[in-house]
């Protein structure tokens, strides 16, 4: 289950943007918030751009700003700009096996993964970047 920081940088990202209110933020200053390296995070903002959740601007005084407002970014649209895997991460099993229980392994964790997928995409809904601010951000 989200098997790395991404989705948990870009929560913070977007709340650090939402925070600041139609601010261009720079890199260097989100990565100071967020505690990565500028580089890293730069990855992490395309990202989010191609998604359609921040704007960026290039040069002197560039940054990143929300791309849309923070009541209408939902914590499942984060999920989907940053998470490529599944939620549940399994082996490959030997489908050609003489064993049934390896047979049917791979149909078996696609179910579960499936279900995993529809009730974490569910939940992820109920909550937007501005709850998260409204709710935690002093």
């Amino acid at each position: 289950m989200l098997s790395n920081t991404h989705f948990s940088m870009a929560v913070h990202l977007l709340c650090a943007l939402a925070w600041n209110d139609g601010k261009v933020v720079g890199s260097e200053m989100l990565a100071r918030s967020v505690g990565t390296n500028p580089s890293f995070l730069r990855g992490l903002i395309g990202d989010l751009r191609k998604a359609g959740l921040v704007d960026t601007k290039q040069g002197k005084g560039g940054g990143s700003t929300l791309a849309r407002p923070a009541n209408s970014i939902t914590l499942h649209d984060v999920y989907l700009a940053t998470e490529t895997a599944p939620v549940l991460k399994s082996h490959v099993p030997d489908c050609g096996s003489i064993c049934p229980v390896a047979r049917g392994m791979e149909s078996l964790l696609n179910q579960v993964n499936n279900r995993l997928e529809s009730t974490l995409a569910a939940e992820l809904k109920q909550t937007t970047v501005a709850d998260l601010v409204a709710e935690h951000i002093d």
